[in-house]
């Protein structure tokens, strides 16, 4: 009887996973104090995120990036000995000079997702909003992960697009 009671328990806890979505998307903006060419800028450089980006806050972190750090196929490449940041890849994939920047990232050798910065001009500053797509196609556990941790990763988002509107001034 416990056996079955078990095996209940996993077959229901792999439909509900199931019925999760396998892709998320999570995003956010700021009305930027800087005009949009300067936050498109601190944005595009891989150089910038030094400034901006709050993984760095880990001190066991090792970045490395591409020869070039501000063009389509740039790279910026990350080790940890923190488990949930383990290893990983950004790789600029689009940009529309001035409005949309387009990064895939990566944890080991797997895409994960993409990573969107919009920059629209304003008045006197700029929009800028960032959306993080997460794919869990294959990971079930992922899946319910993501669902529990969505609200931190928007806070995630809002305070990386508050450190960039305070880099870009």
């Amino acid at each position: 009887m416990l056996i079955w009671i078990l095996i209940s328990i996993i077959v229901l806890y792999f439909l509900i996973g199931l019925l999760l979505p396998a892709t998320t998307t999570i995003s956010s903006s700021i009305e930027a104090s800087s005009k949009y060419n300067v936050v498109f800028k601190t944005i595009k450089d891989f150089k910038n995120w030094e400034q901006w980006a709050i993984w760095n806050k880990d001190e066991t972190l090792n970045i490395m990036l591409s020869d070039t750090t501000n063009k389509i196929g740039s790279r910026y490449r990350w080790r940890s000995k923190i488990k949930e940041l383990k290893d990983g890849l950004i790789v600029l994939k689009e940009a529309e000079e001035g409005s949309k920047l387009l990064y895939h990232f990566y944890y080991g050798k797997q895409k994960r997702g993409h990573i969107l910065f919009n920059i629209e001009d304003s008045t006197s500053n700029s929009l800028t909003s960032c959306s993080i797509t997460i794919n869990n196609k294959k990971k079930i556990f992922a899946r319910y992960f993501t669902l529990f941790i969505k609200k931190s990763i928007r806070d995630n988002i809002d305070e990386v697009l508050l450190k960039i509107d305070q880099s870009s001034v």
